[in-house]
C-alpha cells in the first residue's frame, strides 16, 4: 500500500489532506476520492457551488488522478 493525499479544490480555494490514506488499487483510490468529496459537501451544507470542485490525488511521485465531485450532488446555486 502507498499513502495517497486527497486534496479538494475549485481552482481558487483548496482543502488540503495533510495525513493521507493508505490505498493501493485504482478502485480504492476512486472510492476514497468519492468519499472525500461527499464528506466535504456534507461538512458545508449551505454551499451549493460544487460544480467546479475536484479531488486531486497525489502519491509520493506526484499527481495520480483527478476526480470531479459527484455530478448528482454538484449544482450551481
Amino acid at each position: 500500500m502507498a499513502v495517497h493525499h486527497f486534496h479538494c479544490t475549485n481552482g481558487i480555494d483548496m482543502v488540503i489532506d495533510k495525513t493521507g490514506r493508505d490505498v493501493s488499487t485504482a478502485d480504492e483510490i476512486s472510492s476514497q476520492a468519492q468519499a472525500v468529496a461527499a464528506d466535504l459537501m456534507r461538512s458545508v451544507p449551505g454551499y451549493h457551488e460544487w460544480w467546479n470542485w475536484s479531488v486531486h490525488v497525489y502519491d509520493a511521485q506526484g499527481t495520480v488522478e483527478i476526480f470531479d465531485f459527484p455530478a448528482d450532488r454538484r449544482r450551481a446555486a
